[in-house]
């Protein structure tokens, strides 16, 4: 049996679904997967390919390490530690989903696990492979949970990741599709993408998305001009892919509030401007970056350009944006 998620990718609305407009995201066929196979004995045997992780955890040991993460969660809400102390291992944010989740017998087993997303790059990594597991717990338990109480349990796990969970990134990643969030609300949209969508990973910046909204809400925060027009540029762009009519100034429109609120790096700046000397338009697909070089993600729209030739010379990571319409689901037979 396997549990597998995709990642996803914001479309538009990245700081701005903070002051209550709405933020868009597409579920992407990268996914993040756990086989489960029972075995027997008293061990919980872990095996994470990405995070070069195979290891053996005592049964008797997982209930304390779940009470151990959600005291350090809350140490880090006290401020007594930094988040990035919360987790002393990423295999750790798996092991809380499944003790925390499934009943001591069901617990004997080797889970094995794997992600083709990129970790850092703003593709919801954290997310998928939490969701991942979270409906792998669902199968084995025999206990069906809503599509509500699976997103909201994935994020609720994540916050051990990020110091809080992402809304959009859990209940896009479950859903699948498009889905919008706004004042907490998540919808599920009908929207298509077509063949000209790609991305582009600049690299893993140097401030956490916590770091990021910080240093924008304290020169930002009281603009809602500004966030009116960020709302605006997001309901424009969703109207524009109903109609399967071109996005491409929309998506410059949202680079150059991105760019306003300033976190684009300079070198970033100079990507998208190359991509625009080779027909495409593209903008940061995230958080951003307030300092260094690397600003995460970016969506590019390209309709006249070989990809080939349209990131010739980057040498970065890079793929087309193709979307995931089914979201978090469990495969028999695996």
């Amino acid at each position: 049996m396997q549990g597998r998620a995709p990642g996803k990718i914001i479309l538009s609305g990245e700081h701005s679904v903070v002051y209550g407009a709405p933020a868009i995201a597409s579920a992407i066929q990268l996914y993040s997967y756990i086989d489960y196979t029972p075995v027997k004995g008293s061990d919980l045997i872990a095996e994470f390919v990405g995070i070069k992780v195979h290891s053996n955890h005592p049964i008797a040991k997982l209930s304390p390490l779940v009470s151990f993460l959600d005291r350090q969660f809350q140490k880090f809400v006290d401020g007594a530690i930094q988040v990035d102390k919360i987790l002393n291992s990423p295999v750790q944010l798996v092991l809380y989903v499944l003790a925390s989740q499934l009943p001591t017998h069901s617990l004997s087993a080797h889970f094995n696990g794997d992600s083709q997303l990129p970790i850092g790059a703003g593709m919801g990594s954290s997310a998928s492979i939490i969701a991942a597991a979270v409906v792998l717990v669902e199968s084995i338990n025999k206990k069906p949970l809503s599509a509500v109480e699976r997103y909201q349990l994935v994020k609720h796990c994540e916050r051990l990741q990020h110091g809080k969970g992402s809304l959009i990134d859990a209940a896009t990643v479950i859903l699948g599709g498009v889905v919008q969030v706004q004042e907490q609300t998540v919808k599920r949209l009908s929207l298509r993408l077509n063949e000209h969508w790609y991305w582009l990973f600049t690299g893993t910046p140097q401030c956490t998305t916590g770091e990021c909204v910080s240093f924008v809400a304290q020169r930002h925060a009281s603009d809602q001009q500004l966030w009116d027009t960020f709302a605006s540029c997001t309901q424009h762009l969703i109207a524009q892919l109903k109609d399967s009519a071109d996005p491409g100034d929309l998506i410059v429109e949202n680079q150059r509030l991105l760019e306003h609120i300033g976190i684009v790096s300079a070198r970033t700046r100079d990507i998208i401007q190359t991509l625009k000397e080779r027909g495409a338009s593209a903008k940061v697909a995230g958080a951003g970056a307030y300092i260094g070089d690397s600003s995460g993600l970016l969506l590019v729209y390209a309709k006249e350009c070989e990809p080939e030739q349209l990131f010739a010379g980057f040498n970065m990571k890079w793929g087309k944006v193709e979307q995931d319409i089914i979201g978090a689901r469990v495969i028999k037979g695996q």
